[in-house]
C-alpha cells in the first residue's frame, strides 16, 4: 500500500518561521496573509486560527528574530552586560538585513519580545538608574544598535543607491569632506560601531547619581 506523507501541523511558530524565511528572501513588502498561506500550502483563512492578522505576523517576525539571540555571557558590570547584548543584537540583525526596517518602526509587543526589554531594564536599574532613566538608556542603546545596523547592512537596490561622490566636491569649499573621500576606502563600520557604543556607555555612566547605595544584583 502506498504511503502518504503527513503534512506538518499548522502552528504559530511554523507560520512565523515561514514568514521570516519569506522576508529574508523577498523583503517585508512580500508579507501578506495570502502569501504566507501560499508558502505553507494552505488557504489564508487557515492562518487566522493562529495569528490575528498581518500585524500579528510582523510582531511575530520581530519576536522570531530576537529568539535567535545567543544566550547572555557572564558579565560583572552593567556595561559589560549591555555591551554583549548590543553585539548580540547587531550580529542577529546582520543575519536578517531585510528585517531591519521592522525594528526601526515597531516596538516589542509580544511577551517573548518584551522579555528582552524587561531584562535590560533590570540590569540598568540594578546599576542605579531610575526607572525613567533606565527606559531612556535602553531606548538610546536600542536605537543606536538598530540605526547603525541599518546604515551598515540594509540592502539597497541599484536604482536606490545614493553613494556620495565627495571626491567631486570643491577642495576649497569642502576640504574636510574631500579628506573624508580620501579615507573612505579605509572606513570600517565595525570600528565606528565600537566607537559609538563606548561613547554611549561613557555618557550613560556619567548620568548616574554620584551618591547611591550599593547596587543590587540583577534578577536571574
Amino acid at each position: 500500500m502506498k504511503k502518504t506523507g503527513r503534512r506538518e501541523a499548522l502552528s504559530r511558530q511554523r507560520i512565523l518561521e515561514t514568514a521570516l524565511a519569506l522576508v529574508d528572501r523577498e523583503g517585508l513588502e512580500a508579507v501578506s496573509m495570502r502569501r504566507v498561506g501560499e508558502e505553507l500550502g494552505v488557504e489564508a483563512m487557515s492562518l487566522y486560527n493562529h495569528v490575528a492578522n498581518k500585524a500579528a505576523i510582523l510582531d511575530g517576525i520581530f519576536e522570531a528574530v530576537l529568539a535567535e539571540l545567543p544566550l547572555p555571557q557572564p558579565a560583572t558590570t552593567w556595561q559589560e552586560m549591555l555591551r554583549e547584548r548590543a553585539h548580540a543584537l547587531r550580529s542577529t540583525l546582520r543575519a536578517h538585513p531585510n528585517v531591519l526596517p521592522l525594528f526601526s518602526t515597531r516596538p516589542a509587543v509580544t511577551p517573548a519580545s518584551i522579555t528582552h526589554v524587561e531584562k535590560a531594564l533590570d540590569v540598568l536599574m540594578a546599576a542605579g538608574f531610575s526607572l525613567r532613566d533606565a527606559v531612556s538608556s535602553f531606548q538610546v542603546m536600542f536605537t543606536f544598535v538598530v540605526g547603525h545596523s541599518i546604515y551598515s547592512y540594509r540592502p539597497v537596490r541599484p536604482d536606490e543607491d545614493a553613494s556620495p561622490t565627495y571626491e567631486r566636491l570643491s577642495e576649497a569649499d569642502f576640504p574636510r569632506m574631500r579628506a573624508v573621500a580620501r579615507m573612505a576606502q579605509g572606513r570600517d563600520p565595525e570600528e565606528e560601531f565600537e566607537f559609538g557604543l563606548e561613547a554611549m556607555f561613557l555618557g550613560l555612566a556619567a548620568s548616574l547619581p554620584s551618591k547611591r547605595g550599593k547596587p543590587r544584583s540583577p534578577s536571574p
